[in-house]
């Protein structure tokens, strides 16, 4: 499966210049139909508190423009929004399919305390398995990444690759990228970091997103530009590595 990344700058809290911008970068690439394109956490506003802007018009909003790519480029879409939902507002991760259906969701479930966003948000209670083809897609959302115990639980409910989608900040990035490949190692799986860049009023973005291998090499990076990376995922790596090294057989 073909899987695509688009790590860009969103412009604070402007849906239709975010939807504009990502039109914009993905009319430079050549997509192949039936891949996976994943956009960043929060893509549509940036990591805005403001849940009266952020989850104005959600999730039809941002969803119509996800479903808008998905059968332009006949292909399977990720992406975060803040939606409200039972006078709660959630961090959540959509998918859509290639015909532009809704495909299942992920709230985050861990929220990062030092930004505030346990003030303003609802911790999610459960993961969610997604499936495209062979690939059991397990959503994971930025802070998230910090709690191996999450990881392993997708790994017991069937999940080959993890997609982290996130907006972390350029400070910690170093942890970013240890994190990512110490989860593909750990899970012997495929991880797809898609980090934003740029920059907020409160913080500072410098990409790094990753494509990882489950040995946990690196097929592809970025450092802090606005583009698009892109990978092939071989399903039989993951089987062939799991059958060579049982390390995921071990119950303890």
């Amino acid at each position: 499966m073909k899987v695509y990344g688009i790590q860009f700058s969103p412009e604070w809290e402007s849906k239709a210049k975010n939807f504009q911008r990502i039109n914009k970068l993905l009319e430079t690439a050549s997509i192949l139909s039936k891949s996976l394109i994943v956009l960043p956490e929060t893509f549509s506003t940036g990591f805005s508190l403001d849940t009266q802007i952020t989850a104005q018009g959600e999730p039809l909003l941002t969803l119509s423009f996800m479903s808008q790519l998905a059968r332009k480029y006949q292909s399977w879409i990720v992406g975060g929004m803040i939606v409200q939902q039972d006078e709660k507002f959630y961090n959540r991760l959509i998918q859509v399919s290639p015909s532009g259906d809704f495909n299942g969701h992920y709230d985050k479930i861990h929220l990062i305390p030092d930004l505030g966003e346990d003030q303003s948000h609802a911790p999610g209670k459960d993961l969610n398995i997604l499936q495209i083809g062979e690939f059991k897609i397990c959503p994971i959302i930025c802070y998230d990444l910090r709690f191996p115990e999450l990881f392993r639980k997708g790994i017991q409910m069937g999940a080959n690759l993890f997609v982290v989608i996130a907006c972390w900040p350029k400070i910690r990035i170093h942890h970013w990228k240890i994190l990512l490949q110490a989860r593909a190692i750990e899970n012997q799986s495929y991880v797809l970091g898609v980090n934003r860049t740029g920059e907020e009023p409160n913080n500072k973005y410098s990409g790094n997103s990753l494509i990882i291998g489950p040995k946990g090499e690196i097929i592809s990076e970025m450092k802090e530009e606005e583009g698009i990376m892109d990978a092939k995922l071989q399903f039989s790596e993951i089987s062939k590595w799991r059958n060579e090294f049982p390390v995921l057989r071990n119950p303890h």
